[in-house]
């Protein structure tokens, strides 16, 4: 008899601890797979938003470009005075290697005196 009531007493108890155990299990893998559809749904928001930044990148790259231009900057200085584009024989680049350089620069003929 007391066998049989140790047993009753096991199943009165386990069994509804098995049931909510099953129950908050299948919530929870519900709950779950919610939240991995809204990271999807979000992922692909992010990748939208990633496509529309990089076209405005490649577009403000081709104006900057193109604010860079010779063309455009020689146009202008013609129509500014004050602004004259550097000539290529006139500059004189001064480095690390100051041996092969000379020590003075001068952009004036060198006037010999006649023998």
């Amino acid at each position: 008899m007391i066998v049989g009531r140790r047993r009753s007493i096991g199943k009165l108890v386990v069994t509804p601890f098995l049931i909510a155990l099953l129950l908050i299990s299948v919530f929870a893998l519900v709950f779950v797979r919610s939240q991995i559809v809204k990271l999807e749904y979000r992922l692909g928001e992010l990748e939208k938003k990633k496509t529309l930044c990089l076209r405005e990148r490649k577009v403000l790259f081709a104006e900057k470009t193109s604010q860079l231009s010779f063309a455009r900057l020689e146009a202008s200085s013609q129509s500014q005075d004050g602004f004259v584009l550097p000539d290529r024989l006139k500059v004189v680049q001064i480095g690390k290697h100051t041996r092969s350089m000379p020590s003075h620069a001068s952009f004036k003929e060198k006037q010999l005196a006649e023998p």
